[in-house]
């Protein structure tokens, strides 16, 4: 595969990296980190070794948390500039979560090593798995005190009157518009 220009400089954009000066990146944007996967490929099950970390250049990713033994079952979407796979490697252990490629992807995989290498040599590294750890963690509370977007939108008609006038329905994507739920 040929890593070009733009794939490195998004990779750059990548949460993980972000801050990261350019010379400690450069060992790293090599295009043995850098592979493509087909939409339904699966990256990893629940209960492999946790070895590699994965940054999304192109694509989505589904990661799908079911073998926490409460029998429920979460599932979060990564998309571009997303990194998915670090929990395990810094907690050492197996996975607890199997992803898969939800559209075709291009991918960087770092493992663990290398991972720990990186962020020794850079203390924005450790800054930024924390602060996606963080953020998990209350998008995580927030699913599991029942919050339901249903409870706040609801799709309406489009022949209804929406108080918007005279927009051509040529313009959208589909035959659903969006408005706050009322009481």
């Amino acid at each position: 595969m040929i890593v070009d220009a733009e794939r490195i400089r998004l990779l750059r954009t990548n949460g993980l990296f972000k801050g990261i000066s350019g010379s400690v990146l450069k060992p790293y944007l090599k295009p043995k980190y850098f592979f493509e996967v087909k939409e339904g490929d699966i990256l990893y099950v629940c209960g492999d070794a946790a070895s590699e970390i994965f940054l999304i250049v192109e694509g989505e990713v589904k990661i799908k948390f079911s073998c926490n033994g409460n029998g429920k079952v979460n599932v979060n979407h990564k998309y571009l500039s997303d990194f998915f796979g670090e929990d395990e490697i810094l907690n050492g252990g197996e996975r607890t979560s199997s992803a898969v490629a939800n559209t075709d992807c291009v991918l960087f995989k770092m493992n663990s090593a290398d991972l720990k290498q990186l962020s020794s040599s850079d203390k924005k590294i450790a800054d930024n798995l924390k602060s996606m750890d963080e953020v998990e963690n209350e998008v995580e509370n927030e699913v599991n005190n029942d919050i339901n977007p249903a409870d706040y939108i609801s799709p309406i008609d489009s022949n209804e009157e929406t108080g918007i006038s005279d927009l051509p329905s040529e313009n959208f994507d589909d035959d659903v518009d969006w408005k706050l739920a009322e009481g």
